[in-house]
């Protein structure tokens, strides 16, 4: 952690110069993850040549640095950088509901920095942030993702108890933050749509939560302006009163995907996101 908070004060020329030899590093050397990077990617477009996914590929592992360089170079953010490397388009989207001490979930996905906005986000508003994380687990990465990502305000939930703390306090106006693109395990409640050409699993606790405690659903659309610039934009997902169905999940991922699609290579195609499929775990479970 101190080589983090030292390397925080370098210049940004700096810090990206060395996570870029990092990913040259990661992918022409250690080939870190390439089968699944390719596989992923050659699944979700095969309408295109070979040459265009590998150009996504590579430009996947420098994207991929350049987020470990920008939470980095964040550890020592004050408002004024978050008001200027990561700008809300539309902050007054959320305000008009907080104001009115309703609490808001904000849906968001592993695409560009996916760090940044939560953290801008508790720095630029006048509400406390909290998200849903699940812990890493490499105890001692994990403490460092933790200290950052609570640096500029933002309050972890741990997934397993996310439902009854949001309950227990299900009246105090707040932004709670899903990242909801993770793969569930086998067995979990989820919810399967079509993403990306590919049947996939959802985790259902979005709708379980914003059904339970009546909370409407938003979006958080990030865009990469500029190197180290981005702009961050909430869009309306649902709002209540809900129905039995109310299709959170599906519209989430249907921007999720077109998010993706406007720059391909923006998105974690390192993570192993299509385990298995609806019938593989029918068969597991038996």
């Amino acid at each position: 952690m101190i080589f983090v908070k030292l390397a925080s004060y370098l210049p940004f020329w700096w810090v990206y110069f060395w996570f870029r030899m990092t990913a040259y590093f990661s992918f022409y050397v250690l080939k870190y993850r390439r089968a699944v990077v390719h596989h992923n990617i050659k699944n979700s477009f095969p309408e295109l040549s070979d040459k265009a996914r590998l150009k996504i590929e590579k430009r996947f592992y420098l994207q991929f640095m350049e987020v470990f360089a920008e939470m980095t170079k964040s550890y020592s953010f004050k408002k004024k950088d978050w008001e200027e490397r990561c700008k809300i388009t539309n902050p007054e989207i959320l305000t008009a509901h907080l104001d009115k001490k309703e609490p808001v979930l904000l849906i968001s996905g592993h695409v560009t920095n996916w760090e940044w906005p939560a953290h801008s986000i508790s720095s630029q508003m006048d509400y406390p942030m909290e998200f849903l994380y699940k812990p890493l687990k490499s105890k001692k990465y994990e403490s460092i993702v933790h200290q950052l990502r609570t640096r500029h305000g933002g309050v972890p939930i741990t997934k397993d108890n996310a439902l009854r703390e949001i309950v227990r306090r299900k009246k105090v106006p707040r932004i709670i933050g899903i990242v909801g693109d993770q793969v569930p395990s086998i067995g979990t409640e989820k919810v399967w749509v079509e993403f990306l050409n590919q049947e996939s699993a959802f985790y259902s606790s979005p709708e379980r939560i914003a059904t339970a405690v009546n909370y409407p659903v938003y979006f958080c659309d990030v865009v990469r302006v500029s190197k180290g610039h981005y702009e961050v934009t909430f869009k309306p997902i649902a709002a209540p009163l809900y129905s039995d169905d109310p299709g959170i999940v599906t519209k989430y991922a249907e921007m999720l995907e077109e998010s993706i699609r406007k720059s391909p290579s923006d998105y974690l195609w390192s993570h192993k996101r299509w385990k298995y499929t609806k019938e593989d775990e029918k068969r597991i479970l038996g």
